[in-house]
């Protein structure tokens, strides 16, 4: 199993069970707990975990700005699940905008070649989407952010300005059902409250795991989002909230 591999289902262990045992997941991945303890220190180097004695914990990740590598490897599954479902909310002929979240980078990956506008700030997104010759890419420059490969400030705000948005595909850091939707640095916050404004429709594409959380900075609140995509169906009561203020919530169906 390549390193990236192991850290893609160390991650996933960690987010489903809350914690992890170097001897049981060595085990269980069938390395040796010296290579585990190694990917434990290079995963609390990203930010991704904190290490413990005989194992790791989960760090209070939604105030953190993780790369883009490690955010990739954050439920994947579920990413690939709520991308899928978005792909019937794009219709040819309008102009769209996808933020730089590895959600949308997993709708830009999968969506068919058709003649639609799409403005972006994130690179990765930019050069996925450039293979597909009926799309016109728009790249929003601005300041670049190393971590996310993607761009903010002054000249991101200046290319929204200019487009008529008919729809926003988003994702966020957290979701709190009273506050609104979060992200971890203000920069992201501010292109990301603009865009709310400006998009004819928001759609936020985000799993259940950001149900509750809040990160450090507000953007936007529940009443702004048109329809969140999700993986599986929040709690009883969060759900009855986020709709009582006006957000409608599509769970992504699991193909057999």
């Amino acid at each position: 199993m390549l390193a990236l591999e192991r850290h893609r289902t160390l991650l996933q262990h960690l987010n489903s069970n809350g914690s992890l045992r170097t001897a049981e997941i060595a085990k269980e991945l069938g390395v040796t707990e010296e290579t585990v303890r190694r990917d434990f220190e290079k995963l609390e180097r990203a930010g991704a975990l904190k290490r413990s004695h005989g194992g790791a914990m989960p760090v209070d990740a939604s105030r953190l700005d993780f790369t883009r590598r490690v955010r990739s490897q954050q439920n994947a599954a579920s990413k690939s699940l709520i991308a899928k479902a978005a792909l019937a909310h794009i219709q040819p002929g309008k102009t769209l905008y996808f933020d730089a979240s590895t959600t949308v980078h997993e709708l830009a990956i999968i969506m068919p070649d058709q003649a639609v506008t799409i403005l972006t700030n994130a690179l990765q997104t930019a050069l996925v989407l450039s293979e597909k010759p009926s799309v016109k890419v728009v790249v929003l420059g601005g300041n670049l952010s190393p971590s996310s490969l993607s761009c903010t400030g002054w000249g991101t705000d200046i290319g929204l300005e200019t487009h008529r948005i008919d729809a926003a595909f988003i994702s966020c850091r957290g979701i709190d059902p009273e506050k609104g939707l979060s992200e971890a640095t203000e920069e992201q916050c501010r292109t990301k409250s603009r865009i709310v404004k400006l998009a004819g429709e928001v759609f936020l594409l985000a799993d259940k795991s950001k149900t509750g959380l809040a990160s450090s900075y507000f953007f936007a609140h529940n009443s702004d989002v048109d329809l969140w995509i999700t993986d599986s169906p929040p709690d009883t009561h969060i759900d009855s909230t986020l709709r009582s203020q006006g957000m409608r919530v599509e769970v992504a169906e699991k193909k057999s």
